[in-house]
Order: C-alpha cells, then sequence, then structure tokens
C-alpha cells in the first residue's frame, strides 16, 4: 500500500531543504507478512547512526513521519517501521485498536516484527550506518514496541519511549543491553503509578543506564497534534521539551 507523502512538510520538520531528503520505502517481509516501511535522511550529509521508530496505534501515514522527523532531527537516519503489515493502515481509532491489541497481548509476536524491522535498518548500506551506532524510540504504542524490542536484547545502544505503556508480561526475563530513556506525562490515564513504579523496579534490577522524566502537566499522546481527549491530548511545551531530552540522549549514546 505504497503512499505518496508530502515531501515538503518532512523536510521542514527536519529543517532541511528538500533536495536534501532522501525517503525511501522498503518492503521486507517477516512470517509470511508483507511490510513496507519508510527510511528518512539528509542525503547532502548522509548520517552514521539510524534510529528505529514506531509510530502510534495509527501506523505509517504522513503525520508518523512528520512527528519522527521533529523529535528525531536530520542528525540520524530515521526509518519509521510499519510494525502492521502494508495492507493495514488504520483510518479510525477503532481500526487502530484493532491493529494494535494483538500486538500488545502477545509480546512474543511484537517482538519478531520488531527485530525484523531493525534488521531492515541495519541492512541499508547506502546510508553508511555504522553497525553499533543504532537505537529505536517510540510513540504512544510505538514506545511500547520500542521498549520490548530493547527487552528481547536486542543490539541497541538506547532506546526512548515517548507516552508510551511501561509494562511487560514478564519483567524479571528482560535482557536490555542499551541505555533506557522514557518521556512520561504524569497525566496519562493509560499508564497508572502501579506501572510507573513497576518499571522503575524493573530497571533497577537490570542496574543499566536509565532515566525516566515525568512531564507534570501532560498526558498520553502529547506528541500529537492531533489529540485532543481528557488524559489523551496534544500538549505543545512537553513535546518540545521531549524532543531535547531524546536528541540529547541519542547525540550522546550514538556518538
Amino acid at each position: 500500500m505504497s503512499t505518496s507523502w508530502n515531501t515538503a512538510a518532512i523536510a521542514a520538520k527536519l529543517g532541511i531543504a528538500v533536495s536534501d531528503l532522501a525517503l525511501e520505502t522498503i518492503s521486507h517481509s517477516a512470517d509470511g507478512v508483507d511490510y513496507e516501511s519508510v527510511l528518512l535522511y539528509n542525503k547532502a550529509k548522509p548520517p552514521v547512526s539510524g534510529v528505529l521508530s514506531v509510530p502510534n496505534y495509527f501506523g505509517l501515514r504522513q503525520q508518523a513521519l512528520e512527528i519522527a522527523a521533529t523529535t528525531i532531527g536530520a542528525g540520524h537516519a530515521i526509518l519509521v517501521a510499519d510494525v502492521f503489515g502494508k495492507s493495514v493502515r488504520p483510518t479510525d481509532g477503532d481500526q487502530a485498536l484493532a491493529a494494535i491489541m494483538p500486538l500488545k497481548k502477545d509480546r512474543a509476536q511484537l517482538r519478531r516484527r520488531m527485530q525484523a524491522a531493525l534488521k531492515v535498518l541495519r541492512e541499508q548500506s547506502f546510508v553508511k550506518l555504522a553497525a553499533d551506532k543504532i537505537g529505536a524510540c517510540g510513540f504512544c504504542f510505538g514506545g511500547t514496541a520500542a521498549l520490548e524490542l530493547a527487552r528481547d536484547g536486542a543490539e541497541l545502544r538506547g532506546t526512548v519511549s515517548l507516552h508510551g505503556a511501561l509494562d511487560t508480561p514478564a519483567p524479571a526475563e528482560s535482557k536490555i543491553k542499551g541505555a533506557v530513556l522514557v518521556l512520561h506525562g504524569v497525566q496519562d490515564p493509560s499508564v497508572p503509578r502501579e506501572q510507573v513504579n513497576g518499571f522503575i523496579d524493573e530497571m533497577s534490577a537490570l542496574k543499566i543506564d536509565w532515566q525516566l522524566v515525568n512531564y507534570g502537566q501532560a498526558g498520553h499522546s502529547f506528541t500529537d497534534p492531533d489529540a485532543n481527549n481528557p488524559g489523551f491530548f496534544y500538549h505543545r511545551q512537553t513535546a518540545e521539551r521531549a524532543a531535547v531530552a531524546l536528541q540529547a540522549f541519542f547525540g550522546e549514546v550514538l556518538a
């Protein structure tokens, strides 16, 4: 299900000229499912590091590319991952929930899809990525997906969750190798305090480099300009602060 993208809008979010934007649709398959992910990078200054970015529950769409570009910036190649399959492009909330619920319930399947997407990013040799300079991040459902990839022992230098769920079925079995940054809205009704505390216990037991930033005025979906429901709303100041925090984090761990 290939899509025509507004490249001018994406380039503007990255802060580069449209002529410098490389946008490649990458077709790949895993477990009998066909996917189409999208690779973005600055071809005027090809990056040597890459970030696997997972959108919210609406999956791949124009807004997902723009949010990834705004938040991650032009310093890395960005693979906006398709984890639903190219035939699944939700157009409303009910369809989006139907896409993510099976994966939230079957974390092993979610991890396999994330590992497949990570493999695609590593294979993009024309971007000249350094083999060990790879990170992952995600928004809402994508934050959950990124953390599950890290918990699965993926070779990542760093992982960031932005307003994602923090639970996992077997926290004692987590095998995170890199650093972790969680950017969390305190008013998020889908992530109760008990879940936050469980995540803190999980990370502390792993004895890894991890950070949890709590944004007091933000809820779920704080990076999504279209979100406007109680507890699930856009918060511009927090979105801007989160982008600064994420870019500093990847600037450090992917250096």
